[in-house]
């Protein structure tokens, strides 16, 4: 006779209760009715509910409305039918966790009689990571894309720009009257709108490389701001810079790339009115650039999304911003993150490494 053949039946339930409870994947049993009966670790885990509070409730209050509504359905068919759909069949599914939040998740059925009632067993696998892969590389897949576009527009679009705004300031140039000055002006800043917005698209597309130096942050700021007050678009916003002199080793061009986005952000944030600080905080190893506005705040749907590429809130906006941010924070191997939001404004943190020693030269 075997070992499990002989194992007394005590313990071949205690052996299987381990199993089941050591489990990485959530084990969910539960009645003919949708009653759920058994709940192990690794559900509690992913639901966000102790056994306790789920045993005995139907098991529709782990799924979405749209599915919950039609899950007693698919139970009172197959009782009536006894004509499989799901069972034996893995299906992706989405999760309802006792927060609210949703997550992707794989779900395996079987079938079992216990002492002559049917039960079922579904084996929850959250999908989430594997999820988030796959966005990242239809991502990479589609900045690959967007780099190719680029590159012909870089020769199709961004030099001949650069040709007719010449032109344009020539001809302005040699107009007298002031209505047709202002015309010109105002056809200047939309082609330089234009040649910026191919600059992030350019910047975006081709993976930033660095040339690490030690840049002066508040230097560079103080630079910076005193460059935009001089557009009439910030004559409305008090700016102010917090803190001690801060050095990090960056590349000081796409660091100007990096704040002039995060600046010009928080002014559209603020609707052109208000509170603009930048402050400075350093950490042993980091330096942090928080850029605080007094606008709104952002929507909560928004910021996961934020620095997702072609993602804007604005009517006229590229959505490439705070993606090359993103981007340039990566190539550094720093960070860039939302810190805190609501109706008082917002906090950017921009975080770079800090410089290490003085040998290397000041920017």
């Amino acid at each position: 006779m075997s070992e499990i053949a002989g194992r007394h039946p005590h313990e071949e339930a205690a052996r299987w209760r381990a199993i089941v409870e050591s489990a990485v994947d959530g084990i969910i049993v539960i009645d003919d009715r949708g009653r759920i009966e058994a709940f192990n670790p690794a559900a509690e885990r992913l639901f966000g509910y102790a056994a306790a509070e789920v045993i005995g409730g139907n098991v529709s209050m782990l799924m979405p409305a749209d599915y919950a509504a039609q899950h007693d359905g698919y139970l009172e068919r197959y009782r009536t039918t006894r004509v499989r759909h799901i069972l034996g069949v893995g299906r992706e599914v989405t999760g309802l966790r006792k927060d609210g939040s949703t997550f992707p998740a794989h779900l395996s059925v079987g079938e079992l009689a216990i002492d002559g009632a049917t039960k079922f067993t579904g084996i929850v696998r959250d999908l989430t990571d594997r999820v988030n892969l796959e966005i990242k590389l239809r991502e990479e897949s589609g900045l690959v894309k967007v780099g190719e576009l680029a590159a012909v527009l870089a020769h199709e679009v961004k030099n001949p720009l650069a040709a007719v705004s010449g032109a344009i300031q020539i001809l302005g140039g040699k107009l007298a009257a002031s209505e047709d000055r202002e015309i010109v002006e105002d056809v200047l800043h939309r082609l330089d709108g234009l040649s910026a917005m191919m600059t992030d698209l350019l910047l975006f597309a081709r993976p930033p490389k660095p040339r690490l130096v030690r840049v002066d942050v508040a230097a560079l700021v103080e630079s910076l701001l005193s460059f935009l007050r001089m557009d009439p678009a910030w004559q409305d916003v008090e700016c102010r810079v917090d803190g001690t002199t801060s050095v990090v080793t960056a590349d000081a061009e796409l660091l100007k790339v990096a704040l002039q986005n995060l600046l010009i952000n928080a002014l559209q944030a603020m609707a052109g009115r208000g509170r603009l600080v930048i402050r400075l905080l350093r950490t042993t190893d980091a330096v942090h650039i928080d850029v605080v506005d007094s606008g709104p705040g952002i929507a909560p749907d928004a910021q996961s999304r934020l620095f997702t590429p072609f993602f804007t809130t604005k009517a006229r906006g590229t959505g490439l911003g705070l993606a090359t941010v993103k981007r340039i924070a990566d190539a550094h191997r720093g960070d860039i993150r939302v810190v805190a939001t609501g109706a008082d404004g917002t906090t950017v943190r921009l975080s770079l490494p800090a410089a290490p020693s003085p040998s290397a030269p000041l920017e």
